[in-house]
Order: C-alpha cells, then sequence, then structure tokens
C-alpha cells in the first residue's frame, strides 16, 4: 500500500499546481484635456457622464481561466478551449472569439500592411524603459515601491518635415511577494505560449520599428518584480514644425468648434483631443498661438503644440487566494450568442 500512494503523491507534485487568485480594482480618468471634454459632453449624453465615473473591475483566475468582470461586460479567457469570451450584460449577449480566429485577424492586419500605400507615412522611432526611483511608500499598510514605465513614440512626417509624438507614463507602486499574484503572471506566460506572443512570431513583427519597439517593452517589463497596488496612467502628445497655412480666422474656428458634436465616449473624446489638440488628422490652418504652443501664425512659418491629454488612476482595492467559484465563469443564462463585429466591439457583424 506504501509504494502506489508514494507513486500517487510523485505523480501529483509532478503535475502543475494552479492556484485561484481575485483582486478588485477601481479606475478613473483623473486628469488631463480628456477630463473636461467628457464633463462637456456630460450635458448631452448619458454615456459621456458614465465615462467620469470610477470604474470597478474583478479579475479571478482559476486554473486555465481568467474572468475580467466590470458592471457592462465581461471577458473570459480559457487556455483549455482557447477561447474569449465576451460577455455584453447591457445587449444580454455574448460572443466567442478562438485563439485560431484571433490569428486570423492579425495575419489579415499583416497582410493589409503590406499593401501599398497612396503616399508615404511617418518615420516612427520608440523609447521604452523601466526606472526604480528607489522612493517607498505605504499603501494599506502594505510596503511599496516606485516603478515608472515610460513609453515614447517620435515620428516625422517625410512630406513636411513635421515632428510629432505620443508620450505615456505608468508610475506604479508596486509590492513584492503578494501571495497569489504569480498566477497572474504565470497565465499570462502560458497565455503567451498558447498565442505565439513571443517577439518576431507575429506577423505585425515583420516592421522593424515594431519589433525593436516590442522586444525593448518585454526586457523592461521584466523588471516589474511585484504586484502593482496603484498604477497612475498619464498620456500626452507633441507636434513640432507643423506648416501653418492662410484659412480660417479666430472667428471662424470658434464657430467651427462650437458647431462640432460633443464627444460621447472616451474614444471619442480621444479622437477628437488628439486630431484638436494636437494637429492629427488634419491640416493645420492660420490660428493664433493658444496655451500651451508656440510659433508664428503666418503663412510659411511652423507652430508646435504639446499638452496633457489623459490620466488614469488604478488602484487594487482587495485581493486573496480564496477558491473561485468555477460558476462564475459560465454565461448568464438568457443571454444571446452573436456574430461580433471585431472592429466594433458589441455590435453584430453584418
Amino acid at each position: 500500500m506504501t509504494l502506489p500512494r508514494a507513486a500517487l503523491a510523485a505523480g501529483l507534485f509532478a503535475l502543475p499546481l494552479c492556484a485561484d487568485f481575485s483582486y478588485q480594482e477601481t479606475a478613473r480618468i483623473t486628469g488631463g484635456a480628456l477630463v473636461g471634454m467628457m464633463k462637456f459632453a456630460g450635458a448631452f449624453s448619458k454615456d459621456a457622464r458614465k465615462a467620469t465615473e470610477p470604474i470597478e473591475s474583478s479579475i479571478s483566475i482559476k486554473g486555465n481561466r481568467m474572468l475580467r468582470k466590470s458592471p457592462d461586460n465581461a471577458t473570459i479567457i480559457d487556455l483549455d478551449q482557447q477561447t474569449i469570451t465576451t460577455i455584453h450584460y447591457t445587449n444580454r449577449t455574448y460572443s466567442v472569439l478562438t485563439f485560431e480566429q484571433m490569428r486570423q485577424q492579425m495575419e489579415a492586419m499583416a497582410a493589409k500592411m503590406k499593401q501599398p500605400q497612396p503616399a508615404p507615412g511617418a518615420e516612427a522611432s520608440f523609447d521604452i524603459k523601466v526606472n526604480d526611483t528607489h522612493q517607498h511608500r505605504t499603501i494599506d499598510g502594505v510596503d511599496t515601491h516606485e516603478m515608472i514605465l515610460t513609453f515614447l513614440m517620435n515620428a516625422k512626417d517625410q512630406k513636411s518635415g513635421a515632428t510629432g509624438g505620443l508620450d505615456m507614463t505608468t508610475d506604479m507602486w508596486i509590492a513584492p511577494n503578494v501571495p497569489g499574484y504569480q498566477e497572474v503572471r504565470e497565465f499570462h506566460q502560458r497565455m503567451a505560449q498558447k498565442l505565439t506572443w513571443v517577439p518576431g512570431a507575429n506577423p505585425l513583427m515583420n516592421r522593424p520599428d515594431v519589433l525593436k519597439a516590442m522586444t525593448q517593452l518585454y526586457g523592461e517589463q521584466s523588471k516589474l518584480d511585484g504586484m502593482p497596488l496603484e498604477s497612475i496612467i498619464r498620456m500626452g502628445g507633441r507636434m513640432d514644425n507643423v506648416p501653418v497655412e492662410n484659412g480660417e480666422n479666430t472667428n471662424q474656428r470658434q464657430t467651427r468648434s462650437q458647431s462640432s458634436p460633443p464627444p460621447t465616449s472616451v474614444s471619442g473624446a480621444l479622437a477628437g483631443a488628439l486630431g484638436g489638440r494636437f494637429g492629427l488628422g488634419r491640416k493645420k490652418k492660420q490660428e493664433e498661438p493658444a496655451e500651451g504652443s508656440s510659433g508664428n501664425s503666418s503663412n510659411g512659418q511652423t507652430t508646435s503644440a504639446s499638452g496633457s491629454l489623459m490620466e488614469m488612476t488604478s488602484t487594487v482595492t482587495s485581493h486573496n487566494t480564496a477558491s473561485v467559484n468555477a460558476a462564475v465563469f459560465d454565461i448568464p443564462a438568457g443571454f444571446a450568442k452573436i456574430e461580433e463585429d471585431l472592429a466594433n466591439p458589441g455590435r453584430k457583424r453584418r
């Protein structure tokens, strides 16, 4: 009897042991131009008002399944079935995307990128790094240290010579040795293996600049040595040497701005801010220098602009290693399955 029991015990220890882990977090927009835009839009849109409110999410891991749930939707990743299920509580619908379908979508995007472009694009370069500030802070009785992830994208238009970029920093207060958090890391590692998310394996990585940036990002992320209990993401944009052309005056510009429909979502406000504040998506017209910008507004001159677009703060409110109820991964009764339009999540494919 002793030998079979010993063999059974040895076999159990040889199997990968995956414990349960769950945590809750709250994310909210705390600064940047986006706040003012969404507050203005809130007078016209319920969705815009909701966008400025805190979003509470719960993340649960049980073996090879992960659930991320918020009040409006949820995402279930099943590594055994190799599926990503998206649940929309408002519409009472759900969709299922297989890993193979995701690969096909990525390959289609890569093929589209290889097609001849009607005009030369911008030359892009990336700078990614993680900096340990050696600063410490106590959060809910836990000692954390500060690490800052910086992602800088610099671009130059080949025709006009205009330069610009996107600056994003993530200021993280990290708690080392949080019991159970290794399950999150190991889950992501297993998912990366299933999806072959490694440098060079993705067809999109055929672009040398993207490959270099992602390789650098993977290397820098490996320096993060614990669970971020608080993260502050700051995003800003800048554009320099933009040619200024004759065109609308100040009154015309104000009239156009007032006649433009207000954004109804974070993505809409984000696009508007990028287009209007940083000169992306349209030609620059003659304007008087605004706050946060410099340059001459006469014809033949150039202008520059920069500013904070968005600040978002995410805080972990609780975490535990208690057993996760398997029922939380089930599709709610009465929900209808749809073939989701990947370009517009939540909408049926036509």
